[in-house]
């Protein structure tokens, strides 16, 4: 794992921690003394010095960039930080894989109009890391069941009213879509 990455992943958790209350202001230290084993704890698995210095620094850089903030002695999300938490868990869902295909074919179609082009490729970004794979310009298809699942990234967007579902049980393509896929008729 390279070193932004690792970055990323302890601003998630730190972020997390914040969410559920973990982190305390202290006075004239942050966080508080007694608060920096817990934090180390959970983002690595070694206190020492050096661990301590870099937990401070990123919690002192996530304040510093709106990620977090201090109210009444304890550190809050912002909606950036917010936000932050929100595409981790878009990033993180899966669609449940059942053993056996039925035989059904589920789309998903977009027309996203050009005001809200800017979430256009982030969409589809998901969907690929969701599985699902183009068959045509804007209708993207999978073999199993998966509506509540782009249901979920499609309300991060807002653009309910662009996206349609489908779901059918022949389509053009269907030998070539299988081995994509990986599914046998049963």
């Amino acid at each position: 794992m390279d070193r932004k990455q690792r970055r990323r992943e302890q601003t998630i958790k730190i972020l997390k921690m914040v969410a559920v209350g973990a982190l305390l202001v202290g006075i004239g230290a942050v966080p508080p003394p007694w608060a920096i084993p817990r934090i180390i704890k959970e983002l690595t698995s070694v206190d020492t010095p050096e661990t301590r210095r870099r937990t401070r620094q990123r919690i002192h850089d996530l304040k510093r960039g709106g990620s977090i903030c201090a109210r009444n002695r304890r550190y809050e999300l912002t909606d950036k930080g917010r936000k932050i938490i929100d595409e981790m868990v878009l990033w993180n869902l899966q669609i449940p894989q059942p053993t056996q295909w039925a035989g059904t074919w589920y789309l998903v179609a977009f027309d996203i109009p050009s005001k809200k082009s800017r979430v256009r490729i982030p969409f589809v970004r998901h969907l690929q890391n969701l599985g699902l794979v183009r068959y045509q310009r804007s209708v993207w298809i999978y073999p199993h069941p998966m509506e509540k699942i782009v249901r979920t990234v499609v309300k991060y967007f807002n653009i309910e009213a662009h996206v349609s579902f489908i779901t059918a049980t022949q389509i053009d393509g269907t030998d070539s879509l299988r081995h994509i896929f990986k599914v046998v008729v049963r």
